[in-house]
């Protein structure tokens, strides 16, 4: 179905979401104040879509019977419960304005093997979409 250097680059794919921060936040409980809500809801659908996407991807993979670990989370991310809300929608805007630098890297190095380019595509263009939506939480902590 897809050929080694592929299958790794796609396992690379799945391990930059299952570990990315927005995943490891969903283990954590931030300080949210009252108007905090609609940050919290971004940070979740981050997260979520990360898991989606690394589901999908592992769907693909498994067929192929290969043994390609996912990795663990960086500990630096340890440090980050009990923490508000907005600095954790600050800190993700940071991560996700450099997660989006390794996926185009990522994608612009996937061979054309449908359907490895197009989950390529698909995470690069909800990547942007992320931070997008992280920009404007944050613009609206700010405002409040």
């Amino acid at each position: 179905m897809f050929s080694s250097s592929t299958a790794q680059l796609l396992n690379q794919l799945a391990a930059l979401h299952r570990h990315s921060l927005p995943a490891y936040l969903r283990f954590t409980r931030p300080w949210v104040g009252y108007e905090d809500e609609e940050a919290v809801d971004v940070l979740r659908q981050l997260a979520s879509d990360h898991k989606y996407l690394v589901d999908k991807i592992v769907a693909q993979l498994e067929p192929l019977g290969l043994d390609l670990p996912l990795g663990q989370f960086p500990m630096e991310f340890t440090s980050l419960h009990d923490l508000s809300v907005e600095y954790l929608v600050k800190r993700t805007q940071q991560f996700q304005q450099g997660f989006v630098e390794r996926l185009d890297d990522l994608a612009a190095v996937m061979p054309n093997e449908p359907p490895a380019r197009e989950l390529a595509e698909e995470a690069l263009g909800m990547a942007k979409g992320h931070l997008k939506n992280l920009e404007e939480a944050a613009a609206d902590l700010a405002a409040s």
